[in-house]
């Protein structure tokens, strides 16, 4: 599959010509507190970081970009980690996109897509990112456990097909 649509939404598979957006994108304050800083500061670097996540079986994003003009905004992920069973459903919104109802559309059109081969995706979150948890809620993922990571109180979810 080459891309996902919806109303409003284009996803599309990252490329390296996404680089000038993920350099923004993954230093805006939101992305640096909830993920956590790459010590990505310019395009050259994000060239190389998108070359890294091409090269890893295990680690899938797409550009969500706004139907209309192709404006990329944010980007929903599809990670296996090597301390989760399974898969996990990520996402990251630009700010000024952010309270639109973007981030779930693209993150239930995403979940739509992998369940059809997935039957438990998980999703972890900071248990302070009020944001997420309100989106993960409305996607009807359900509590597993809390955990720590990294010095962070994590939350894991999962949701069943």
């Amino acid at each position: 599959m080459d891309f996902l649509q919806t109303n409003r939404l284009l996803l599309t598979p990252i490329t390296i010509d996404d680089a000038d957006f993920i350099n923004k994108l993954i230093n805006c304050p939101g992305f640096l507190r909830y993920i956590g800083d790459r010590n990505i500061r310019t395009s050259k670097e994000a060239e190389i970081y998108i070359s890294n996540m091409l090269a890893n079986p295990d680690i899938t994003y797409w550009v969500i970009r706004i139907l209309e003009n192709l404006t990329p905004i944010g980007v929903v992920t599809w990670v296996k980690r090597d301390f989760l069973p399974a898969p996990d459903l990520g996402y990251a919104i630009l700010p000024e996109f952010e309270r639109q109802g973007f981030a779930t559309e693209a993150s239930q059109t995403w979940l739509n897509y992998h369940q059809k081969t997935n039957k438990t995706v998980l999703a972890i979150c900071q248990a302070d990112n009020l944001a997420s948890i309100k989106l993960l809620q409305k996607l009807q993922f359900q509590l597993d456990h809390v955990f720590e990571k990294d010095g962070h109180l994590m939350h894991q979810y999962h949701v069943n097909q």
